[in-house]
């Protein structure tokens, strides 16, 4: 029940890590029906399976961290802003044309993402995982949604007005 944060030895890089005793079954996440078979009859098994959802206590502790990069001061002083992107999900080229223009920006990086909706909702899930699948995770008209990677080497957010906005460190170390 705790976030660790892992600081290497230069104080650079900060890693946010879930407490694995607070990981939820997917059938208990608010938003699991975004992955059923119902309304994803693509995803398989396996791949549900690399969703991760936390507790509503877990979800909670890890937005106090997240708030952090949520301000457009703090992302400022070490990251750059890769301005707004058009995130339309209504046609497939549409979904297909965000995936290619956010993969190019998030290429460098290959570590898991945090996935927060509110204070009490989030999950954990790879990289790939959230870029095939970018438009069950960020609906619009009603997800606003932000997106870190584990290592904190970037963050996207989601607008529900089908926008979305990255800030990449600006002197990264690839992981």
């Amino acid at each position: 029940m705790k976030i660790i944060f892992l600081f290497d030895q230069t104080n650079k890089d900060l890693r946010i890590e879930i407490d694995k005793n607070e990981i939820i079954a997917l059938s208990d996440f608010e938003l699991s029906w975004r992955w059923e078979k119902s309304h994803n009859s693509i995803i398989s098994d396996f791949e549900k399976d690399q969703i991760i959802p936390v507790s509503e206590m877990e979800s909670k502790r890890l937005n106090k961290v997240i708030d952090f990069f949520e301000l457009e001061d703090d992302l400022s002083k070490k990251f750059i802003n890769h301005d707004w992107i058009r995130a339309t999900s209504d046609h497939e080229d549409n979904i297909a044309l965000f995936r290619k223009k956010i993969t190019s920006i998030l290429e460098p990086w290959t570590e898991n993402v945090l996935i927060t909706w509110n204070r009490g909702t989030t999950l954990k899930t790879t990289k790939e995982l959230f870029l095939k699948y970018w438009d069950d995770f960020c609906y619009p008209s009603s997800d606003d949604v932000t997106i870190i990677s584990e290592e904190t080497n970037w963050v996207m957010f989601y607008n529900h007005v089908e926008m979305a906005k990255i800030w990449t460190l600006k002197n990264p170390g690839i992981t």
